[in-house]
């Protein structure tokens, strides 16, 4: 199974991610990558994700600011993880030797060939800064009307109804209980990205059943992901739950339980998805005469988060524009032989455990 994430998102709050529970495991081994753009971090991650995908279960973690590149690696079997170290998802060895490594990719640049350039990479760094701080804020705004859309559809909700619906689904789903209790994680499956809010839906291939809650408001789906994740836990099934990142880690907008092949996914305005597969139409679990009360402020609220998704979308993707401006110049200052190099070690290192 080959799955794909994003490691962390920006939040109302700044940067979160929680892939420091596999970077600060002793269960895993591993490589912490630093460099500055364009010294193939990323590739060297793919290549050696593609080398061990045939053989074990590999899971791909991308930058949210640029879901073509690859932040993180894990292989399952192996044990074994590559991430990113480098802002904003900066990582360092806790255990450092026996569980952790620093890789550092500066060593194979030309320092003379940097210090030449370095009015314009000082420029164009700044740029970039500027241009991400901006987009965070474009990004928090968002957010701060999702969370007021939320607040206004918690209102409106028909719990007694809702509650029971729950409750039919899990018994409709799960089996006997497994006699012990399983586990909570949390998976970023959407994000705000350069291309707007995206959600890497081929993960979703893994799954028999998905099942779409389609819901324009966030509050019914959020209590149904909650409630099956809950239940599933209690029965003895793991489950990975990933939140909506614009509520600041608050929320829940898809869930995936791999021992039962189930997913279920909220399908909004705000990411977009379509319902490719089971519809539940969550708008029926809401009053109707409290949804008539404050239709205009929802109107409002929705025609508020279109234009600010596509404006922190816009600015994140001036910044990564930006960033490619840097990469050159670390580009054109790199031996690719020598980090080619170390990339077969890593991979060596990784085959002989």
């Amino acid at each position: 199974m080959s799955e794909k994430y994003f490691l962390g998102s920006m939040t109302p709050g700044g940067f979160v991610t929680q892939f420091g529970e596999y970077v600060n495991s002793d269960s895993f081994y591993t490589y912490v990558l630093k460099g500055a753009a364009g010294t193939g971090k990323s590739s060297l991650m793919k290549k050696i994700a593609d080398r061990f995908e045939e053989s074990e279960n590999v899971t791909r973690y991308y930058c949210s600011s640029d879901p073509d590149s690859l932040d993180g690696v894990v292989l399952h079997s192996s044990k074994a993880v590559i991430v990113d170290g480098t802002a904003p998802h900066t990582f360092d060895p806790v255990y450092p030797g026996s569980c952790q490594r620093v890789v550092d990719l500066g060593s194979c640049w030309d320092n003379s060939m940097l210090k030449d350039k370095k009015e314009d990479i000082v420029g164009a760094i700044r740029k970039h800064k500027e241009l991400m701080s901006c987009g965070a804020k474009y990004t928090a705004a968002l957010g701060k009307i999702c969370e007021d859309t939320f607040c206004c559809a918690e209102q409106c909700l028909d719990k007694q109804k809702l509650d029971g619906f729950c409750k039919r689904f899990c018994k409709k789903v799960f089996g006997k209980s497994r006699g012990y209790r399983g586990r909570s994680f949390t998976r970023c499956l959407s994000a705000m990205t350069r291309y707007g809010y995206y959600t890497f839906s081929e993960t979703l291939d893994n799954y028999l059943d998905v099942y779409y809650l389609c819901n324009d408001i966030f509050a019914a789906s959020n209590i149904l992901i909650s409630a099956v994740a809950g239940y599933a836990v209690q029965k003895g099934y793991d489950v990975k739950l990933s939140p909506c990142m614009l509520f600041g880690n608050k929320l829940y907008e898809h869930l995936l339980i791999d021992e039962i092949g189930v997913a279920l996914v909220s399908a909004s305005p705000l990411n977009g998805l379509e319902a490719a597969g089971k519809r539940i139409n969550m708008s029926r679990f809401y009053q109707k005469t409290l949804w008539q009360e404050n239709k205009d402020r929802l109107k409002q609220n929705a025609a508020l988060m279109r234009t600010l998704k596509d404006a922190a979308g816009q600015m994140m993707d001036k910044a990564k524009q930006q960033h490619d401006v840097i990469e050159r110049y670390y580009i054109n200052a790199m031996d690719f032989n020598a980090v080619e190099k170390i990339c077969e070690k890593i991979s060596g290192e990784i085959s002989a455990k």
